[in-house]
């Protein structure tokens, strides 16, 4: 029997917005710890997320560049799970249909020759 290896990635990003995908809580690098959060981030009773619109711009415009499917219909997914650094204790993910698809990045080699 023989074996193909696959290796996958799972690329995490973190798009240049002025505000928190599901928050208006700021995103400024550098910031004290506990200083750019919201009731929303904290998850308390009662508060419903509001979606980033500027988010979902800038999540097109990277799909676009690198020649992925922009999917119709997307949703967002509540994973949990149980760590110190997440009182949540979910993550908001997009394992199932996500915004953008599956894309592409070629690249050329030394020889001339074109990866995807």
């Amino acid at each position: 029997m023989q074996w193909e290896v696959v290796i996958g990635l799972e690329i995490h990003v973190q798009l240049s917005t002025q505000s928190k995908i599901f928050s208006g809580s700021s995103t400024a690098y550098g910031a004290e710890p506990n200083t750019q959060m919201s009731t929303v981030d904290m998850g308390l009773p009662g508060v419903l997320p509001v979606f980033n619109g500027e988010a979902l711009k800038k999540s097109v415009m990277f799909g676009l560049a690198v020649g992925a499917k922009i999917n119709n219909r997307s949703v967002f997914d509540r994973k949990n799970y149980f760590y110190p650094d997440s009182p949540k204790a979910y993550q908001i993910s997009q394992l199932y249909y996500p915004i953008v698809g599956e894309g592409h990045i070629d690249i050329e080699l030394d020889n001339g020759d074109k990866k995807r």
